[in-house]
């Protein structure tokens, strides 16, 4: 890289041509991600449970359908901001996916095992060979896809349920072996928090790590590459450009996605009692829990219309607004939210695992999001990008790119 060479005709979007909507909804659900990733859970106070029924209700799974909706947004408007400079972005959009996939693969080794970016590079790779697909082929791929990683997924989970209760068939999964799995693998994760080296989790990362890109359904398209082609549609259409121009579209997501997706949730509840109590099997149970899965994400797209409605009014775009600070940061504050909890969690950091209740978590999810959202306002006034999305966008146009604000002529702009 050479920082004197001149700035490419390719290159990052400019401030002014960004779209707040997109940021906003990426910072809405920063904090979603963080409140449910962040360790810890349970506790005997009424206010825990709550709490972590809160996040089950109107969390799990929800945000993360936002979070990956909005990559497939993202590639849309870069490939069509491409097309209308008459150009090709392919090669400069899969090497920034490479560069992706090699920060995930370090955020996951060295940081937290739950990386959600070396999925993202892999699967958005596949989204190359879309961006020519016709509106309504996109639809019904999208649609084929999900039942099939839908049935797939539930096969798999069956499989390794019946592995780990050792039942010879699935509908012999009886649920007191389930409680005891359940109660295993809490004590495994509460012990591995509180006693492991770094040095061992790096490790048996990295094996991990090995041994995902040796198995072939590493690379099989999962629900993130269905949430990839809903956004590529999205963005295809204008909502995100023109979401007053798609009011009754939008208006259908909510009408339809709340009330489906609460449904789902309740259902997939009610299955949960019913099997742990013994009056169903885990065979009879699996329409309830691929109907919740459907269900987190109808409740995470209705969500996404809410926003953009939300959006057009007076009333709600100023308080709204501040969000596009963090979603202008995504993947510094995504990064720095795993480096933050896990070396507070860990025993090799403060070990405060056992601290992270239900009601704290929720706590610390709040006052952390905040001072990321007000720490990015404060850096985004001085600086273009940032941290990691200017290393990211620097090795992916192999040119070092303007750092201050003041370099760009944007100085109010921002």
């Amino acid at each position: 890289m050479d920082s004197a060479s001149p700035i490419s005709s390719i290159g990052p979007t400019a401030p002014a041509e960004r779209i707040d909507s997109l940021d906003i909804l990426r910072g809405f659900a920063l904090f979603g991600i963080l409140w449910a990733n962040l360790p810890g859970g349970g506790g005997l106070s009424p206010l825990d449970a709550i709490s972590d029924r809160m996040e089950a209700f109107l969390v799990r799974g929800k945000f993360f359908t936002i979070f990956t909706f909005a990559f497939g947004v993202s590639f849309s408007l870069q490939f069509d901001r491409a097309a209308k400079q008459g150009r090709s972005h392919v090669t400069y959009y899969l090497r920034r996916l490479c560069f992706l996939f090699l920060i995930g693969v370090c955020h996951c080794v060295f940081v937290w095992d739950g990386d959600i970016l070396r999925s993202y590079a892999l699967f958005g790779a596949y989204l190359v060979a879309m961006h020519r697909v016709p509106q309504k082929a996109i639809l019904a791929l999208a649609l084929c896809l999900y039942s099939m990683v839908l049935i797939g997924g539930e096969i798999s989970l069956t499989r390794r349920i019946s592995r780990e209760t050792s039942a010879a068939q699935s509908a012999r999964i009886d649920p007191t072996r389930l409680r005891e799995r359940r109660q295993r693998m809490i004590a495994e994760e509460a012990q591995s928090y509180a006693t492991i080296s770094y040095q061992q989790l790096v490790h048996n990362r990295w094996g991990e790590v090995r041994e995902s890109l040796g198995r072939g359904r590493t690379y099989f398209p999962d629900s993130s590459f269905v949430l990839f082609l809903l956004g590529l549609w999205a963005g295809r259409c204008g909502v995100f450009r023109d979401s007053c121009s798609h009011r009754r579209l939008l208006r259908r997501v909510v009408l339809w996605g709340f009330p489906v997706g609460l449904t789902l949730y309740f259902g997939g509840e009610f299955q949960r009692y019913l099997l742990y109590a013994g009056h169903i099997t885990w065979l009879n149970g699996s329409p309830l829990r691929v109907g919740a899965d459907i269900g987190q994400m109808a409740q995470g797209l209705a969500y996404v219309a809410v926003i953009l409605l939300l959006l057009e009014t007076k009333r709600w775009y100023p308080r709204l607004n501040p969000l596009r600070w963090a979603g202008r940061m995504a993947l510094t504050n995504y990064l720095m939210q795993s480096l933050v909890f896990t070396v507070a969690a860990y025993g090799y950091g403060l070990g405060l695992y056992p601290m992270l209740t239900g009601s704290i978590r929720l706590l610390y999810a709040v006052l952390f999001f905040t001072a990321q959202a007000l720490l990015s306002r404060w850096w985004l006034t001085r600086f273009r990008f940032g941290p990691a999305e200017w290393l990211w966008r620097s090795l992916t146009y192999w040119n070092l790119q303007p750092w201050r604000v003041s370099i760009v002529g944007h100085v109010g702009h921002v």
